[in-house]
C-alpha cells in the first residue's frame, strides 16, 4: 500500500505541476523543489527537503516514468519483506538523506526534484536485504553501478541526491536487518525503532551543520 500510495502521490503532484501554472499561475516546482539555499539562514524552508521527492521535471515525462517504474518493481519486493512502517521509514529517510547530500554537494541555488533519491535508497536496501539472506547480489550491484554512472555522465541529473539516497538506504536497511532478535519479535522492533530514530537525528544534525556552510550566490 505504501508503494502504491507513493506512486499515486507523485503522479498527482506531476499533474499539478503541469496544470497549476496555466490554471492558477502557481509554479509548484519552484514552490516545493529543494536547493541548499532553502535550508540556509536566508531562506529557511526545511520541508522542501521532503516535498521535492514527490515532484519531477515537468519538461521530461521520462523522469517520472523511470522513477515510478523502479518504485513499482523494487518497492513491491521490499515492502512485504520488511513491513509497512519499516518500508515507509526507508522511503522517507532515503529522500531526506538525498536532500542532505544535495545540501553539502550541490551549488546553493540549484533546484532539485524527483523521487530518485528514494529509489536509490531502495536499491541500497535491496542489496543489504539480499546479502542478509545469502541471496545473489550481482544483479543489484550492476543496476546501481550503471545508474550511478549515468548520474555522473548525463548533465542535469543530481548525482548528489542519488548518492545520498543510496547511502541512507544502505544504513536504514542495515538497521532493519541487523537489529538484535528477541524471543517474540518485540525487542527487535524496539531496537529497529531506536536505530531509525538515531539515523533520522543524525540527518537532522547534518542539516543544521550544513546550513552554516551555504552562501548566497555571488557572495
Amino acid at each position: 500500500m505504501v508503494t502504491i500510495g507513493f506512486i499515486a502521490l507523485c503522479v498527482l503532484m506531476y499533474l499539478a505541476q503541469l496544470g497549476l501554472p496555466r490554471l492558477a499561475g502557481v509554479d509548484l516546482t519552484s514552490a516545493l523543489g529543494y536547493a541548499p539555499l532553502h535550508t540556509s539562514p536566508w531562506i529557511l524552508e526545511p520541508w522542501r527537503m521532503l516535498t521535492s521527492a514527490v515532484l519531477h521535471s515537468p519538461s521530461s515525462v521520462m523522469h517520472i516514468a523511470f522513477n515510478m517504474m523502479a518504485l513499482w518493481v523494487v518497492g513491491r519486493t521490499i515492502e512485504p519483506a520488511v513491513g509497512t512502517w519499516r518500508y515507509l521509514s526507508l522511503l522517507v529517510l532515503s529522500a531526506f538523506g538525498a536532500s542532505v547530500a544535495v545540501l553539502f554537494l550541490s551549488e546553493p541555488g540549484t533546484l532539485t526534484v524527483g523521487a530518485s533519491g528514494a529509489v536509490f535508497g531502495l536499491f541500497g536496501a535491496l542489496f543489504v536485504l539480499l546479502r542478509s539472506t545469502g541471496a545473489q547480489t550481482g544483479g543489484i550491484i550492476a543496476l546501481v553501478g550503471i545508474n550511478m554512472a549515468v548520474s555522473f555522465l548525463v548533465p542535469g541529473i543530481s548525482w548528489q541526491g542519488h548518492l545520498g539516497g543510496l547511502v541512507t538506504g544502505l544504513l536504514t536497511a542495515l538497521i532493519i536487518a541487523r537489529a538484535p532478535r528477541g524471543p517474540r519479535g518485540a525487542p527487535r522492533d524496539l531496537w529497529q525503532i531506536l536505530g531509525l530514530i538515531g539515523l533520522a537525528a543524525l540527518l537532522v544534525v547534518l542539516t543544521l551543520g550544513g546550513m552554516t556552510l551555504v552562501s548566497l550566490p555571488g557572495s
